[in-house]
């Protein structure tokens, strides 16, 4: 895990898909400054952050690639095909617990906007660095507590645990895909909640389900509510 301070925002006025798709992941520490900043300022212009949200209804790729999981609902704010990167945001319904040890297909940042993290991030102690493990081959390491304004970034191989706390949102800027699928620590897969575990025969996850229309007017009335995003209807309609 890494975290670390924003870079200086420039004077140029902002383009969030531009910067999302500039992010240099092969730089783990520069990625990470980059995105810290990236989604600092987004969750600070509240504009645009609701402007941003509220325009997936209207867009037809963004809410095709939004999904409803059963541990969270994803919402897309911004994809590159070509750079492999997407801008999501990540809502949480209640106190989710994910302690089955895995890594990720690609590298990622995450910014926490409300709610909260507890992180458990191991030490792979066995042959291999990256791919297949047991929970014998990995020791733990730091234990941290992300709160809102919190920005950390994790590489694909980096194997953790999570805790989330209720009331949970967060940005999730990924980059691009570094493993076909992702692993979960082998003897461990019956303790899995509200997770499929990986298969070595397939790379696609099938827990999730396209998001509703419906789920989407839900999820985004809850964010008006908690003052996250600001209304939009004079512009958007809503149901």
């Amino acid at each position: 895990m890494i975290s670390g301070k924003p870079e200086k925002s420039p004077n140029a006025p902002f383009d969030l898909g531009a910067a999302c798709s500039a992010v240099e992941w092969e730089d783990p520490r520069r990625a990470c400054r980059q995105a810290r900043t990236i989604l600092g300022r987004l969750v600070s212009d509240r504009a645009l952050f609701s402007e941003t949200v509220f325009g997936i209804e209207a867009d037809p790729a963004r809410l095709a690639r939004s999904e409803s999981h059963p541990l969270l609902h994803r919402l897309s704010l911004y994809e590159d095909p070509q750079r492999r990167c997407q801008l999501r945001l990540h809502v949480f319904s209640g106190r989710e617990r994910d302690l089955v040890p895995h890594d990720h297909k690609y590298p990622f940042s995450v910014y926490v906007v409300a709610g909260g993290y507890l992180h458990v991030w191991n030490r792979r102690v066995g042959e291999s660095q990256s791919g297949e493990f047991l929970s014998t081959d990995i020791s733990p390491g730091i234990v941290s507590v992300e709160r809102p304004g919190s920005c950390y970034t994790f590489q694909n191989s980096l194997v953790h645990q999570t805790i989330v706390m209720p009331g949970t949102v967060s940005l999730f800027l990924r980059g691009p895909k570094r493993q076909d699928r992702w692993h979960a620590a082998g003897d461990m897969l019956h303790l899995l909640e509200g997770y499929e575990a990986p298969r070595s025969d397939r790379a696609e996850h099938q827990g999730a389900q396209p998001m509703t229309l419906e789920d989407l007017h839900r999820i985004r009335r809850g964010l008006v509510r908690s003052g996250i995003i600001a209304d939009q209807r004079s512009s958007h309609v809503i149901a």
